[in-house]
């Protein structure tokens, strides 16, 4: 095992020094050795960039971002928890589902209403046209 294979390289272009233990930014995300680690020291771009934050919407959580980036840009790449919340839907009678009316089919393993629990009735992908369950 070489020793020069697990070592890393500071990202600084004149130093590129040999590192075990290399530090990342937390603002541009690159690897820096012991000298360089700190923002002034590395010449980090971010460094001047104003932390902000806006809340969603539509799930109320609080998006920390930097000044480089417009909220809008920041609000579209936002994942919403309650928009997949909303997305899950009964395949068979379109219901939003919830943890109280949710069911898994032990066979498909496909998300339905508690209405539609039995095979038979969301057309389980398990159960062949004469209506028997196929053995496997």
């Amino acid at each position: 095992m070489n020793l020069d294979d697990q070592m890393e390289r500071c990202a600084l272009e004149y130093c590129k020094r040999r590192d075990f233990l290399p530090f990342q930014c937390t603002l541009c995300h690159k690897k820096f050795c012991l000298e360089h680690k700190d923002l002034k020291d590395h010449e980090c771009p971010f460094q001047f960039a104003e932390k902000k934050a806006v809340q969603c919407s539509k799930c109320n959580k609080v998006i920390q971002y930097l000044s480089t980036k417009s909220e809008e840009e920041v609000l579209k790449q936002h994942v919403c928890e309650q928009v997949k919340k909303e997305e899950s839907k009964c395949p068979q009678c379109k219901v939003r589902l919830n943890e109280v009316n949710k069911y898994e089919c032990k066979q498909c393993h496909r998300e339905v209403c508690l209405k539609h629990r039995m095979q038979e009735d969301h057309n389980c992908r398990r159960i062949n046209q004469t209506g028997c369950c196929i053995l496997m």
